[in-house]
């Protein structure tokens, strides 16, 4: 089998899924809870998978308020955009849970996508779907209301993490007005102020810090405005 060597470490070019591939040529390293993976700023030494638990990458504005820009689970990549650029991070990397994950070597990225066109090809899949996202986010920033706004982030978390109840659609997943916020670009008190509209239109409702939908085709015409 061919080899190709990278800083005297050997990578056997084989067919494969990316993941595999990933796994096969990076290392594991376990986080715990809030554990900062990188900040603004940092050399960009690594790209980086989700191997289990979840990561938010955000950035912070000039007057301290933090933007999220992403929640990654199991899977996800991030990382590589200033290692493809030649450039610091700039945005933040932090665990929301207990985490592992996988870390592959600026070289060795290189290295593969110079020599495996099939994990050159997933990289650029996992990228165009990520980018894909952000721009639907980016539009619904721009046209969005509020309350449309909040609406669509709990449909996509009703979506994602959903769980079938006797009173309706509850949110297992544990997420502050705060978070919502900086998904979104809005205030604390604006979340606030759309959960409370929320349960006086009797569309959801809220028990033990979780939410739950009540009802979905009316909060779905509400994501729309």
């Amino acid at each position: 089998m061919e080899q190709l060597s990278v800083k005297s470490r050997p990578i056997p070019l084989f067919s494969g899924s990316g993941e595999n591939l990933f796994r096969e040529h990076g290392t594991m390293r376990q986080y715990r809870r809030h554990s900062l993976i990188y900040s603004p700023g940092d050399s960009a030494t690594h790209i980086y998978m989700v191997g289990h638990g979840e990561v938010k990458i955000s950035r912070y504005t000039s007057d301290g308020r933090e933007l999220t820009l992403d929640h990654l689970g199991a899977g996800g990549i991030f990382g590589e955009m200033e290692i493809l650029l030649g450039r610091p991070r700039e945005s933040q990397a932090l665990t929301r849970t207990e985490s592992v994950i996988h870390m592959m070597e600026r070289e060795t990225l290189f290295a593969l996508i110079e020599d495996n066109a099939h994990f050159g090809m997933w990289l650029t899949r996992v990228m165009s779907v990520r980018q894909a996202r952000m721009e639907n986010r980016l539009e619904s920033l721009l046209f969005k209301s509020a309350t449309g706004k909040v609406a669509q982030v709990l449909l996509k978390l009703a979506h994602e993490h959903g769980e079938e109840t006797q009173g309706g659609t509850l949110i297992n997943y544990p997420i502050t007005h705060q978070e919502i916020g900086n998904l979104i670009a809005t205030t604390r008190e604006t979340v606030s102020y759309a959960f409370m509209e929320f349960r006086q239109r009797g569309l959801i409702s809220t028990k033990q810090r979780k939410t739950i939908i009540l009802d979905l085709d009316e909060l779905g015409e509400v994501a729309l405005s």
